[in-house]
């Protein structure tokens, strides 16, 4: 039974030594893979011949995905060719695991200090971090512990290889392996199995790394108003209507006391009595009408 810390995703890492996978038949199994996208420095020769197959199913699929590169750096101008080599198999793929470098080699890196050891990945990672890629590093328990052990790279996340039941490493890491002979419907032969204590795909996206865009923050939502505070504004609100009102009070009492409008006009003709009258007017010309008194002697 294996024992795991946090929450535990399970993956698996494959290269070209596993052949063309079925990755249909894959996908239920695991919840993640890191894909081998290539070794040493950046020639063609060293691309891993399953990679852009492998990273294209993923893709298709849905299957959540990161790289590693194999290193045989033993100087820092190997690192950075290492640093080109991986940014050019990537920058076609969205990756939501990280990139790891993968140091470990026992011909080529073995024998170098602990100094340059350190210093070949922190070219490595602080080149691909300054990307915009999360970046971390894959070696063994035992080198971790003896050899990549300086406090400068902790700010990098591990990946460590330990085949065993229980994760025994005694520092801050992301990832365990802890299987080389895992068995996978739609992989023939064994495959490493790997156990994610993060949530990586989260972290990635909202940190905006991995050519995801970072999301915008939520607004601040408002403060809700204190008892004071609503009181103080329906004061207010009452002594605008108040003002208001007593604004319309005195607009209506000018009104009441206006006087009638008075026409000044002059007095053209008076009609004496029914009849038809014929009148000249010129244009501009204005006619009024004034009703009059009757004149009952006349019969008018």
């Amino acid at each position: 039974m294996l024992e795991v810390r946090h929450m535990a995703l399970r993956g698996i890492d494959v290269s070209s030594h596993q052949g063309a996978i079925n990755w249909e038949e894959v996908k239920s199994q695991i919840d993640f893979a890191i894909i081998r996208c290539g070794y040493a420095g950046d020639l063609k020769a060293y691309d891993d011949k399953q990679f852009i197959y492998n990273a294209t199913e993923c893709t298709r699929l849905g299957i959540p995905f990161g790289v590693y590169l194999y290193s045989y750096a033993q100087n820092v101008e190997n690192a950075k060719s290492e640093v080109a080599h991986t940014l050019r198999l990537v920058k076609d793929f969205k990756l939501t695991y990280p990139i790891f470098y993968d140091v470990e080699d026992p011909q080529y890196q073995a024998g170098l200090s602990n100094e340059l050891l350190t210093e070949i990945c922190n070219t490595y990672c602080s080149e691909i971090e300054a990307a915009g890629y999360y970046v971390g590093i894959y070696s063994s328990l035992n080198w971790f512990r003896t050899k990549l052990n300086s406090p400068t790279l902790d700010r990098y996340d591990k990946w460590v290889a330990q085949w065993n039941s229980i994760d025994q490493a005694d520092f801050t890491h992301g990832m365990w392996q802890y299987s080389s002979d895992g068995s996978i419907t739609g992989i023939t032969g064994r495959v490493d199995m790997d156990i994610a204590y993060y949530d990586y795909p989260e972290i990635i996206k909202s940190a905006g790394l991995n050519g995801f865009q970072k999301p915008e923050p939520e607004p601040e939502p408002e403060p809700e108003p204190s008892c004071e505070e609503l009181l103080n504004t329906a004061n207010q609100k009452i002594d605008e209507l108040q003002k208001e009102n007593n604004q319309l009070r005195e607009e209506l009492k000018d009104l009441q006391n206006m006087e009638p409008e008075k026409i000044d006009a002059e007095l053209i003709f008076t009609c004496p009595k029914k009849a038809t009258y014929y009148l000249s007017l010129d244009k501009g010309d204005e006619l009024y009408y004034k009703a009059g008194s009757v004149d009952k002697q006349n019969g008018s």
